[in-house]
């Protein structure tokens, strides 16, 4: 369990000049004015808080996110390879990648505005509602994205219209999912807002939402919705999501006011003048992670399209496993840096690690002993993903377990200058092996393959780092205590 304690009834005040009570509130929710009459309703606050500090209660949410995530995906390319073919599901796939990219317009910021919100958060003494800077820049961050997500979409609308891109009878359905997709964009401004306020458990609990509803849909085209009504309905669940985390939003005292825009977009200007290494960062791991979908594209093949996708599906799948240690013990581990605690820190992180080892060594077992016959079913084509690639994917979970946990902590305490320097390394040997694939007409499983191994090595530095700061911690908590050591010596003498 962390956070801090929950209220109770000593916890009121009486307010000057008879004005009822109010609470002293020690968590990040925002509280109105009571008094004695809304007892039972505080009582009901209370124990939402205490959940809402629960690693259990986060980890179990995590938990059911990230299997929801693996089985949704994997149930879209069943259901979709089935009802519009596998050269459609290929289009859908490349459309993602391109709404990935709009995404990616993020450039980092919302890592960074995690990292300053949730230092102001644990430095306050009142943690009702955020300060008004605070407030501005996220109703600034989440205004923008939103007409960037706007723009995109009439980008493509306008380019499916004029004829550019060939995809009848399914322009409509393709535009709407695309709409859905870059819905992400907004998401995480307000997620990284309320989780800096320790409101993690809520988050999820939108998440999980959208993910159940999502998969049900999904499920209905089995039984006659049109593709479509498909699309359409997913795109309203996306935005009732956001509705939901608006509402979350003002609750952990984030409230928008006039003006709001101005000072935010001053305030995030100023942010951006120091954010070239979470924009390289940020970048860099974007092309890392997506640019086969380019090349591949770029050559024409449509399995090799697919069979790329299986392998991201399934790696990020991982991912999300892994962000169920990593992100349970987030909160600690930014604790554990604020107080310059390197045992603390060491501890957190040896938590996530175990949780991570448990999806890691089911996931190699399953690959490795029912991968086949799982892709198999999927793409109902036994050949697309080969026996090299279910190697490689097995190589790349125990990788990406590395990587995950370093990163999410390092990026938490605002460690953007040193995981860029390791990034750009690693981009450069994406590089080369692209460049080599194409000199060289190497197959996918080849390319694969060295995929792979620069990525583990990119891994193997991202330990580094954290290894680097857990030292830092060490050796300053040492100068601390050696001063400390002398004046009792001396005092002896």
């Amino acid at each position: 369990m962390t956070g801090r304690p929950t209220r109770t009834a000593n916890d009121y005040e009486r307010l000057p000049s008879g004005e009822g009570e109010r609470t002293v509130s020690q968590s990040g929710l925002s509280r109105p004015f009571a008094g004695p009459e809304t007892y039972l309703s505080s009582t009901i606050r209370s124990r939402l808080n205490r959940i809402s500090h629960s690693s259990l209660a986060l980890f179990t949410l995590k938990g059911v996110n990230s299997a929801l995530t693996a089985i949704s995906n994997f149930v879209l390319a069943y259901v979709l390879v089935r009802t519009i073919g596998l050269n459609s599901y290929a289009v859908i796939a490349s459309l993602l990648a391109a709404a990935a990219l709009v995404v990616q317009s993020d450039l980092g910021i919302t890592g960074l505005t995690f990292f300053k919100l949730r230092s102001h958060y644990l430095s306050e003494a009142d943690r009702d509602d955020a300060s008004q800077d605070d407030q501005d820049l996220v109703a600034t961050i989440v205004t923008l994205y939103i007409a960037i997500g706007v723009v995109s979409v009439m980008i493509l609308a306008a380019t499916l219209a004029a004829g550019l891109l060939k995809v009848a009878p399914h322009g409509l359905a393709y535009l709407l999912i695309f709409a859905g997709a870059v819905c992400a964009l907004p998401r995480m401004a307000l997620r990284v807002a309320v989780n800096a306020r320790d409101g993690f458990v809520w988050t999820e609990a939108v998440d999980l939402g959208r993910r159940i509803a999502l998969l049900a849909v999904t499920l209905a085209m089995l039984l006659g919705l049109s593709f479509v009504s498909y699309s359409a309905i997913s795109l309203a669940i996306w935005v009732l999501s956001i509705a939901g985390l608006l509402w979350l939003a003002r609750l952990y005292g984030f409230t928008p006011r006039p003006g709001a825009f101005l000072n935010g977009v001053r305030l995030l200007r100023n942010e951006i003048r120091g954010v070239g290494a979470t924009v390289l960062l940020s970048l860099t791991d974007f092309i890392i992670s997506v640019f086969p979908y380019y090349l591949l594209a770029a050559a024409g093949d449509a399995t090799a399209i697919v069979a790329f996708d299986m392998f991201y599906k399934v790696t990020r799948f991982a991912v999300m496993s892994y962000l169920i240690g990593a992100e349970t013990v987030l909160p600690q581990q930014t604790r554990a840096v604020h107080n310059e605690d390197a045992a603390g820190l060491a501890r957190a992180t040896a938590k996530g690690v175990m949780i991570g080892l448990m999806p890691m060594t089911a996931g190699i077992v399953a690959i490795a002993l029912f991968g086949e016959r799982l892709f198999g079913l999927i793409l109902n084509h036994n050949a697309i993903v080969s026996p090299v690639m279910r190697i490689a994917i097995c190589a790349m979970f125990a990788f990406m377990l590395v990587q995950t946990t370093c990163q999410i902590v390092l990026i938490g305490v605002g460690r953007f200058g040193e995981l860029a320097r390791r990034s750009c390394l690693t981009l450069a040997g994406m590089v080369l092996i692209s460049t080599l694939m194409v000199l060289l007409h190497w197959t996918i499983d080849t390319f694969i393959v060295a995929y792979v191994i620069v990525y583990g090595a990119g891994s193997v530095l991202y330990a580094e780092c954290l290894y680097s700061l857990s030292s830092s911690l060490r050796n300053k908590s040492a100068r601390e205590k050696s001063p400390e050591k002398l004046q009792v010596g001396t005092g002896e003498i």
